[in-house]
Order: structure tokens, then sequence, then C-alpha cells
């Protein structure tokens, strides 16, 4: 328990003295279980198949929000980047299916829930607004997919898989340093 937070030790305390709220009880539960692993999150290795989701949904929303940039965007600078992000996230979805190929692991077809979540606010938004909101996507995104990269060419368990982790991080590093100067950062 030396691991948790202080708010997760005071839940589970909490939790103890009020036995008689299930829900509350949950609620609690969950906060605290949450909280306490929030910073180990990427340190715990994810299986390969967990790997080549994220990747691939990481690609896919990279490819689909840049496109809707390219139509949408007024301003040459977004539209630059999201040219670049088309050409360099198709080039690495590729590879990331060659390397899932040898590691005999399916890649999906479809985005995560939180990719395609934040593809439709994308797609709801105009003007600068859609400008702000796909700057402040490709931040996050990148700064998500920099970590999972990372974290599996340490850690990961297939060889194919950690070599295009590997190879592709860097290319997230300057799209994500691309993205901090894109959105003011």
């Amino acid at each position: 328990m030396e691991h948790l937070s202080g708010f997760a030790v005071r839940a589970l305390c909490a939790l103890r003295q009020n036995r008689r709220n299930p829900m509350r009880i949950m609620k609690i539960a969950v906060a605290a279980a949450f909280l306490a692993g929030a910073p180990y999150v990427y340190a715990q290795q994810i299986s390969s198949e967990e790997f080549v989701t994220m990747a691939a949904s990481s690609d896919m929303f990279e490819i689909q929000s840049s496109q809707l940039a390219m139509q949408n965007s007024k301003q040459d600078s977004v539209r630059q980047f999201a040219e670049m992000m088309v050409a360099d996230h198709t080039k690495a979805s590729q590879e990331l299916k060659a390397a899932a190929g040898e590691a005999k692991i399916t890649v999906p077809t479809q985005m995560v829930e939180k990719h395609a979540a934040e593809l439709e606010k994308l797609k709801n938004a105009q003007g600068e607004q859609f400008d702000a909101a796909y700057a402040q996507a490709q931040l996050a995104g990148h700064q998500e997919a920099l970590k999972l990269l990372q974290s599996y060419a340490q850690g990961g368990d297939s060889a194919p898989l950690k070599a295009h982790a590997a190879k592709t991080a860097p290319v997230v590093q300057g799209h994500l340093e691309h993205a901090q100067k894109l959105g003011g950062g």
C-alpha cells in the first residue's frame, strides 16, 4: 500500500468506515484503484495485442483527423501539418501491419472508442474552433502515442513489434514537437 497516493489511502479508510452504502463504497474503490495505478499505467508491460490495437487506433485517428484538417482548416500551417500526419501515419500503419503479421497478430480495422469519440468532436467543429480542437487532439494524441511506443520498445514481448515501436517513437517525438508549436504550446 506504500505506492498509493494520499487520496487513495483516505478513500480506503472511508471505505472501511462506510460499509452501509454499497454504491458509495464502489465509487470510492474505483477512484482509489484508478488513482493508485495512474502513474504506473505505462510502467506496466502491455500485451502485444494491446499494443497493436492502440497503435493501429492511434494511426487511424491521426490519418482521419488530419484528412478533416486538410479539408476544414483555413490555416496553411495546420494543413501542412495535417498532410505530414497523413503521410507519416499511413507509412507507420503499413509498417505496423508488417510487424504484426510477423508476430501473428491481427491488426484491428476500427478505432478504439476513445479515438472514435475524439474524431466525432472534430467533425462537429468549424473554423477557428476546429483548428484549436485539432491542435489539442494532436498534442494529446502524440503524447499518448509516444508513451505507448517508448514503453513497448523497452518492455514489449515481440521482437518485430519492439523494433517497430523503437523505429516509430522518434518520428512521433518530432510530431509532438511540431504539434506543440502548432497549438502555441
